[in-house]
């Protein structure tokens, strides 16, 4: 299915119907989205489970999530799209492109960033790497100042009624949980069924008595929509310009990911970077997770800092001898390789007993989790190595983890 660049068919069940092309190039028609009828977004708790080194235990992490309607998120789509055009020109006008990375088409990885910073931090060495993060970011977001820089950026007063609406709509959102649809039986039973049919209609939703609810709050946009990024990014644009000119003139690198904001300085900088950071954060009405915060030391020709805790930056951890995995991220892929082999010898094992199958087949597994695909986590772990100036770390981290599923591949074969 072609379409504009911006066109995205998405394949989730909603309110309605997935759109085609043909609804896509009526967007552009004026007066069409003023007098478009946006529809509730669906919520739900998106939890990821994260290793912590110091707690030596895995908590969960919740974040809210809602997406939007399939001719919603067409409508966002196209003004996500007019949106970014004018954050790229400001980008290179300004010159903040290599400081903001979070939500834009670069052509990198997270481990292109990371390995930037890592050779910074150690051409420039000693430094200070900080890294912060901004508590609950897309929940904060003041709607005032979002509007006002809406408008400085497409240079009017007062925003067109197609852009109003779209404003209007992410920040009055309302929306449907999840969970209130499932504990219903008529919509319990429409979500079990694998078809491309609307979940329900808006109106039987009203008639069934489930809660539509909003955002009475002169705060916050929904995390998950396809504007929701985009309009993050266009919220910190006076933050990113005034941080990024603030670290060029004390010779310090500075570098945004979303709500991740790390800068590379000298030790003498540490304090005036905080200052700075926590001034700009609370005049665009944000506050620093304090317990987030981290602020390391980084001296590859120190031995005595190598038994300290290390700098983390984008799923990577920076020592002396080079950059290794996160232990959390290299966490999240052991429990998900013990899961997928766990649920094959289940599977495999009952159908075996049940005279469905001789053998174990493990041809899945090899591709999920070993060097012979082209995109998992071992094909990640050996990009990552060669990007690092030295990848022994990551390597060694790579092997354990490819002998494990080495030794399980020959457990499941003696089923």
């Amino acid at each position: 299915m072609s379409g504009p660049s911006w066109f995205v068919p998405r394949g989730y069940r909603h309110f309605d119907r997935q759109v085609a092309r043909s609804f896509a190039e009526k967007i552009t028609v004026p007066g069409f989205v003023s007098q478009h009828s946006f529809s509730p977004l669906i919520h739900y708790i998106k939890s990821e489970k994260r290793y912590k080194p110091i707690d030596h235990k895995t908590k969960a992490k919740d974040r809210s999530i809602m997406f939007a309607s399939h001719r919603d998120a067409c409508i966002l789509s196209y003004y996500a799209w007019l949106l970014n055009q004018r954050l790229e020109t400001s980008y290179a006008a300004l010159g903040i492109g290599d400081n903001v990375i979070a939500y834009r088409a670069l052509g990198k990885g997270n481990y292109d960033f990371a390995s930037d910073v890592y050779r910074y931090a150690r051409d420039n060495a000693p430094v200070a790497i900080l890294a912060y993060d901004v508590t609950k970011f897309f929940d904060t977001l003041d709607h005032r100042l979002l509007k006002t820089r809406l408008r400085k950026i497409l240079g009017v007063e007062s925003l067109a009624d197609d852009w109003f609406k779209v404003f209007r709509y992410m920040t009055k959102f309302r929306f449907v949980r999840l969970d209130d649809l499932r504990a219903h039986p008529s919509f319990a039973e429409s979500l079990k069924k694998k078809t491309k049919e609307p979940i329900a209609t808006i109106l039987e939703v009203k008639d069934a008595g489930i809660p539509i609810q909003g955002n009475p709050s002169a705060f916050g946009i929904p995390q998950g929509t396809p504007i929701s990024a985009t309009l993050s990014n266009l919220y910190m644009l006076d933050f990113d310009l005034e941080m990024s000119a603030f670290c060029r003139s004390i010779g310090a690198l500075c570098r945004r990911y979303s709500d991740d904001i790390l800068v590379v300085c000298k030790l003498a900088h540490v304090r005036d970077v905080e200052v700075k950071i926590e001034d700009l954060l609370a005049a665009d009405r944000l506050q620093i997770s304090k317990d987030k915060t981290e602020v390391s030391e980084f001296d590859p020709a120190n031995a005595a800092l190598a038994s300290r805790k290390a700098a983390q930056y984008l799923g990577f951890t920076f020592h002396n001898g080079g950059a290794a995995i996160r232990p959390s991220s290299l966490s999240r892929q052991w429990r998900k390789m013990r899961k997928g082999f766990r649920r094959t010898r289940d599977v495999a094992t009952k159908a075996i007993a049940q005279g469905k199958a001789s053998k174990v087949y493990t041809k899945k597994l090899r591709k999920r989790f070993t060097s012979v695909a082209a995109r998992n986590f071992s094909s990640y772990a050996r990009r990552s190595a060669r990007l690092f100036d030295n990848g022994d770390l990551i390597l060694r981290q790579l092997r354990r983890f490819e002998r494990e599923v080495e030794r399980e591949l020959l457990r499941l074969k003696e089923l």
